[in-house]
C-alpha cells in the first residue's frame, strides 16, 4: 500500500505527500512479541500536507525504541488527510473522535495544538478521550519523543517525577535527552496496561512488516514540498 485515499478523492500533490509519508515509515521489527497498527490522520494547508515524511519516520522510530523493553512495536496501517491544521478547543478535539475506531491507535497530526486551559499556550501532544475511545494528537512542532510520550499515556501512564522518564514534563538538564526513557517502575505499569488493552481487545496485533514500504515496493512517490514555519505562541514541552 502506498497511500489510503479518503472516499477515493485526493489532489495529485496531496496523494503524493501521503505516499511519501507511507514510504518513509518503517515497519515493526518482526522479532517483537507485539506489533500494533497506527492509523495516521494528517492535516493539509495551502502548501499541502503539513507533516514531513522524515518527521513522521523519526516519531515512529523513537516510539519503537522506547517500547523495546515491552517487546512492542508500531507501524502505519493507514493514512489520510482528515486532521485539522489547527486544533483550538475541547470541541475540536472531540470532533476528531468521530474518525476513531477499530483495534488500532488513531494518531492525528496538526500544525498547531492549543492548550485548552491557559490561553496563549500551545502543547506538543495530547492523549484525548471521546467516549470509551482514546486517541492521540501531536503537533508538527513536537520533539521526536512526543509520540512515545503520548503512547505512554495511551497505555495507562500518568506524568511522573522520575528524572530519567520521558513522562516527566519538568525542565531539567540531567540525564541528557538521548538517555531518557521509561523508568523501570513505569515499564512494570506499561506491562499491566498492555495486558488490559489486549484483554479488552482495544488493540489487536497486526502482521509485522520487516521492511519499509519504500524497500518492499519498487513504486516511488514524490516528496512533499518544504513548508515554512511560522511563529507561534509559547509551547509547553513534555518529557
Amino acid at each position: 500500500m502506498c497511500v489510503v485515499l479518503v472516499a477515493g478523492i485526493a489532489r495529485a500533490d496531496e496523494a503524493s505527500d501521503l505516499a511519501a509519508i507511507t514510504q518513509a515509515a518503517a515497519g515493526c521489527d518482526p522479532a517483537r512479541a507485539h506489533c500494533f497498527g497506527i492509523r495516521l490522520h494528517v492535516a493539509t494547508g495551502e502548501a499541502g500536507v503539513t507533516a514531513n515524511p522524515a518527521w513522521v519516520a523519526t516519531q515512529l522510530a523513537a516510539a519503537n525504541h522506547q517500547f523495546l523493553p515491552l517487546d512492542v512495536g508500531f507501524q502505519l496501517v493507514g493514512i489520510d488527510a482528515r486532521s485539522s491544521p489547527h486544533v483550538h478547543s475541547r470541541k475540536e478535539r472531540d470532533a476528531l473522535g468521530k474518525l476513531v475506531g477499530g483495534t488500532v491507535i488513531d494518531v492525528f497530526i496538526t500544525d498547531q495544538l492549543d492548550d485548552v486551559d491557559p490561553e496563549g499556550v500551545t502543547v506538543y501532544g495530547v492523549t484525548w478521550r471521546k467516549g470509551d475511545r482514546k486517541f492521540i494528537i501531536v503537533s508538527t512542532k513536537a520533539w521526536e519523543r512526543t509520540l512515545a510520550h503520548e503512547l505512554g499515556h495511551f497505555f495507562g501512564l500518568p506524568h511522573s517525577t522520575y528524572a530519567v522518564s520521558i513522562m516527566n514534563k519538568t525542565p531539567r538538564d540531567e540525564p541528557p535527552m538521548e538517555q531518557r526513557r521509561f523508568a523501570d517502575e513505569e515499564i512494570a505499569q506499561l506491562k499491566l496496561g498492555l495486558r488490559r488493552l489486549l484483554r479488552g481487545k482495544v488493540l489487536v496485533d497486526v502482521t509485522a512488516r520487516a521492511t519499509s514500504p519504500a524497500q518492499a515496493s519498487p513504486r516511488r512517490c514524490s516528496s512533499p514540498r518544504a513548508r515554512p514555519r511560522r511563529s507561534s505562541p509559547r509551547a509547553r514541552r513534555a518529557g
